[in-house]
């Protein structure tokens, strides 16, 4: 199989092996922007994702019908997007964008409003009665490929797919809307299918969701309870409401939340602040992929250097290379600005202020391990 770096060799010798038996004058900066382009496109067009076990989603999906009941849906993501600069701006550009695709998966999620409440989760939480993991696999403004995975709190698996969207030119218009939006549908619609398709009992996965919280905040709560088998969780047995164990916990479960709450109040901004130029990133990096797919299509040839058009079209492809740059550049240090203003967070609970600091993930560890202190403390008293 020749890959595309086989391919930008052949089209550079191609070049050479014509100036040279030809003897044409090509000028330097003419054969600079040439090199140049066959070179970028080696170190930046993306490899072809195949299609065998992946669901490419289609163009203007509509979304279907309702839930059959209200449960809460917490959504974390990850991405496993390289990052092929090494530098701490791209890291922290993939973790923002990561965090973007989640919030504008809970978008189609709330334009149903038959959910309960939808939050992003710094890592998959027994909370909420369903749980949606997202995995970026890939991402260049031209294709987005997405791993979704449902869990209900039971623990059972309630759908798992890898979706592939690719964006057409009419989907980067003047109105900045999302060009990946019908993959953001299609993965709704699937939910909606999984939680319609299973025998769905609304307060036995709540009282399974306190159940599961307490036992992993304090492991020694309520070990009678809660059954597994086979990964399977149950209620083997509904403590009191009026249990003090239980309304502890429930209260330490709510300063869980408004941690969460916080948190995403500092992403909702962050995605304020981020959109448009991450929109010009994603416009800026298709064109660019585009240029580079049409110039190995056609290749380099004798006939075409000689042709003054296909020069004017070399500078094209360098133009949008550095379009991308510059959009690439200005969102990176704007989201390695945003990260730092994101790693204080002051919660309020217990008529306490407790300060955090760190990425997202440290600072949820935190605060779960001060939330078991609190445990402890009144436990003791």
């Amino acid at each position: 199989m020749r890959t595309n770096t086989d391919t930008g060799k052949g089209v550079l010798n191609t070049a050479m092996m014509v100036i040279l038996a030809n003897k044409w004058p090509i000028s330097r900066p003419h054969f600079l922007v040439l090199a140049i382009t066959v070179l970028l496109s080696l170190m930046t067009s993306a490899a072809p994702t195949s299609d065998g076990d992946i669901r490419v989603v289609g163009q203007s999906v509509r979304s279907v019908g309702n839930t059959p009941a209200r449960l809460d849906v917490g959504i974390s993501v990850s991405t496993k997007v390289g990052n092929k600069s090494g530098t701490d701006m791209e890291a922290a550009f993939r973790k923002t964008e990561a965090l973007l695709i989640g919030q504008r998966l809970r978008g189609e999620l709330e334009r149903n409003d038959d959910w309960g409440v939808i939050r992003l989760f710094p890592e998959p939480s027994v909370i909420p009665q369903l749980t949606v993991q997202l995995s970026i696999l890939a991402s260049d403004g031209r294709e987005l490929v997405v791993e979704a995975v449902v869990r209900a709190v039971t623990g059972e698996t309630m759908g798992s797919s890898v979706y592939r969207d690719i964006s057409v030119i009419d989907d980067y218009t003047n109105d900045k809307t999302d060009p990946f939006a019908d993959l953001y549908v299609t993965i709704v619609n699937d939910i909606v299918h999984s939680v319609s398709s299973a025998p769905i009992q609304e307060a036995y996965l709540r009282t399974l969701s306190s159940l599961r919280y307490a036992s992993e905040l304090v492991p020694e709560a309520f070990p009678d309870y809660l059954g597994r088998e086979a990964g399977v969780y149950s209620v083997r047995r509904e403590p009191s409401r009026e249990d003090p164990m239980l309304v502890r916990l429930n209260r330490l479960q709510d300063y869980e939340l408004l941690f969460v709450d916080t948190i995403d109040e500092q992403l909702a901004n962050v995605s304020r602040e981020v959109s448009d130029a991450y929109y010009l990133w994603m416009k800026s990096s298709k064109e660019q992929l585009d240029w580079l797919d049409l110039r190995r299509e056609r290749g380099v040839s004798a006939e075409t250097l000689r042709n003054e058009s296909t020069f004017t079209r070399l500078q094209a492809v360098y133009a949008a290379h550095r379009s991308l740059k510059i959009h690439e550049q200005e969102l990176f240090e704007l989201v390695l600005e945003l990260e730092n203003e994101t790693r204080a967070t002051a919660v309020y609970a217990n008529e306490q202020v407790f300060k955090l600091s760190g990425t997202l993930e440290q600072q949820y560890q935190v605060w779960r391990a001060t939330l078991r202190r609190i445990n402890d403390l009144e436990s003791t008293l």
